[in-house]
């Protein structure tokens, strides 16, 4: 997700991990949540065996529709909350999926106040 463009990167694994390129590391009750900057994404996944979920929250609003297009997903659900624009979408190419009334989801878009955050299967954290 980091050829979206720049931002902070999220990675949850249950893996610990220890590295000079995590700015931030969260414990939650079944792993961990490690954050980067997106241009130490690929060098931070190398360090992991198996990762469940990644989040990236990017310094510069993109729309959906873009964000669709680069990551190749179409949009299967939309919902608005609270001055946010939520959009889950599905594409084949990703193996770990949630279901949500019915359609398979396995990328998450959440656009409020000029940012756009985007997570695989979900968000991770807040958004």
């Amino acid at each position: 997700m980091e050829t979206l463009g720049a931002g902070y990167f999220r990675i949850y694994s249950r893996e610990d991990v220890c590295s000079p390129l995590v700015t931030n590391r969260r414990s939650i009750a079944t792993g961990f949540i490690y954050v980067t900057r997106s241009e130490n994404a690929d060098e931070l996944r190398n360090k992991f065996t198996h990762i469940y979920g990644e989040s990236i929250i990017l310094d510069e609003y993109m729309p959906k529709h873009e964000v669709l297009r680069a990551l190749g997903y179409r949009a299967v659900l939309q919902q608005n909350n609270h001055m946010m624009r939520i959009t889950y979408a599905y594409s084949g190419r990703g193996r770990d999926f949630i279901t949500e009334n019915n359609n398979r989801i396995n990328l998450q878009i959440a656009s409020r106040n000029g940012v756009t955050t985007v997570g695989w299967p979900v968000i991770l954290g807040s958004f």
